[in-house]
């Protein structure tokens, strides 16, 4: 009996054993699973805060989330000491951190500022965006390319066929002797001088269109950007968007219409940067902000200059190659205009009639670039201007630089026309990446000025890795995780 009782004794003694282990091995198991949670939740929460620290300034003005990594210039650890600090508060005792590191940084400006397109593009609403696109399109009937080689063969062929004319006409009068013309001409004729409205243009022209036609009361600011310390790295634009004023040269003419093509396929493709530009930017005119380092915001992503002066200028000569390249494909079809050009040339070329029929297309380039003097003239003073011209909206002579001013006044807006802003939609879709970079060149540079000095674009993240490893109760753990906005 008593070795019965033995047997019971050991067995139930054997068996609290095993449930005590297996109580031991499970309070184990939860013990390490709790710790995991906790490093898991604590680093999670640790990386939602820092990501908190985005700047409220770039947020409320630019609606860009971004985190400086150094925390207004306190360093490049500066983000690793701040995740020890709330780490060590999250984790309480029993965890030691033994190492952090922050890594796998994902910057604002990666791959061709890819998070900032993508930020812009979450911001954007897209059909907004597109409408605006769209609506420059329809109102100029999608004609994007006005001088094409269609235009160019004609104006060829029309210049070589009266060439042809002209050669046939001096070859019958070869005939005639010197006699013979002598006394045709009256005795103390006086010829009527002609006037090369080119002459006249280079007056102008030297005196600088830009700042001719310049509105009262526009302020271009004094400040110089330095273009070494800018996102952008101070990409300068290309300084071929001109027209040559000189109009002596036929196929520099025709080159030069060619050069306000193929603007279309851009403005329809950056439909959401070019909105989003709009909206935050200040234009010439359009001032949405009063403390901006410079003026003419919206000009600097189409220049790329370092002033508002220089930004300006650039931006009007890009309008009249555009506005240009549409007077000068409606012109040529226009039958009235094209004979007084026609009568102006013979005159000119008297004593070398061959010239006559290139001298006409030079006239009718030159009134082409009058005409859009004008139109940028009206632009500037917030005017809207028909893309595409007949002969109601033609508004000028070859006189007409002398009396800009009437012509602003008396014409009234064409409600089916472009506005300014318009214009530099178009130019801006031209940049390419160029636009976002530049844009992120004036959130910087305006952020350094009204916010906080030691700001750089070139420090600022969207997303971020953390390593880090730790003990509790002298076992070693080690996490890897990655956050971003």
């Amino acid at each position: 009996m008593n070795i019965r009782k033995g047997y019971v004794t050991v067995f139930v003694s054997l068996l609290l054993a095993v449930m005590l282990v297996v109580i031991m091995v499970v309070m184990e198991v939860c013990d390490r699973g709790y710790a995991r949670t906790k490093m898991s939740t604590a680093l999670s929460s640790a990386m939602s805060s820092e990501l908190a620290n985005y700047n409220r300034y770039v947020f409320d003005r630019y609606n860009i989330l971004l985190l400086d990594k150094t925390y207004s210039g306190k360093g490049e650890g500066a983000l690793e000491e701040d995740m020890v600090e709330l780490l060590n508060t999250d984790l309480g005792q029993n965890f030691e951190i033994e190492e952090i590191a922050v890594s796998d940084y994902v910057y604002i400006t990666d791959e061709n500022n890819r998070e900032f397109k993508k930020q812009i593009a979450d911001n954007a609403k897209y059909e907004l965006a597109e409408y605006a696109a769209q609506k420059i399109m329809d109102r100029t009937g999608g004609e994007d390319e006005p001088v094409d080689s269609n235009l160019i063969n004609k104006v060829d062929s029309d210049i070589n066929n009266r060439q042809a004319e002209i050669n046939a006409e001096n070859s019958s009068e070869e005939g005639n002797t010197s006699t013979e013309e002598e006394e045709s001409q009256p005795e103390n004729s006086e010829e009527e001088e002609v006037v090369d409205p080119r002459d006249t243009l280079k007056t102008y022209t030297d005196a600088g269109i830009a700042a001719l036609i310049l509105p009262e009361g526009i302020e271009l600011k004094d400040e110089t950007l330095d273009m070494n310390s800018l996102p952008s790295g101070g990409a300068i634009a290309e300084d071929d968007m001109e027209i040559d004023t000189g109009f002596s040269d036929k196929n520099q003419m025709k080159n030069d219409g060619l050069k306000g093509n193929g603007w279309g396929n851009p403005l329809i493709g950056k439909t959401e940067s070019l909105a989003y530009a709009r909206s935050h930017f200040n234009t010439l005119t359009d001032k949405k902000y009063n403390d901006t380092v410079l003026n003419l915001e919206m000009e600097y992503l189409i220049a790329g200059k370092s002033t508002d002066g220089a930004n300006y200028k650039k931006v009007v000569d890009e309008i009249l190659v555009i506005r240009f390249a549409a007077n000068f494909a409606y012109i040529v079809t226009d039958t009235a205009k094209m004979g007084e050009c026609e009568a102006l040339a013979a005159a000119l070329t008297v004593e070398f009639p061959p010239l006559e029929p290139v001298v006409k297309y030079l006239l009718a380039g030159c009134w082409s670039y009058i005409e859009s003097v004008a139109d940028v003239y009206r632009l500037l003073r917030n005017h809207k201007v028909p893309y595409l011209k007949s002969s109601t909206t033609w508004v000028t002579d070859f006189e007409s630089l002398a009396h800009l001013d009437q012509i602003a006044g008396d014409e009234g807006d064409d409600e089916s026309g472009l506005d300014y802003n318009a214009y530099l939609m178009i130019l801006a879709a031209l940049q390419g990446d160029k636009l976002e970079s530049r844009m992120l060149d004036l959130i910087q540079v305006n952020t350094i000025k009204n916010s906080d000095a030691s700001f750089r674009i070139g420090n600022c993240i969207t997303a971020f890795g953390v390593d880090y490893s730790l003990t509790y109760k002298g076992k070693e753990y080690s996490y890897h995780e990655e956050t971003g906005y």
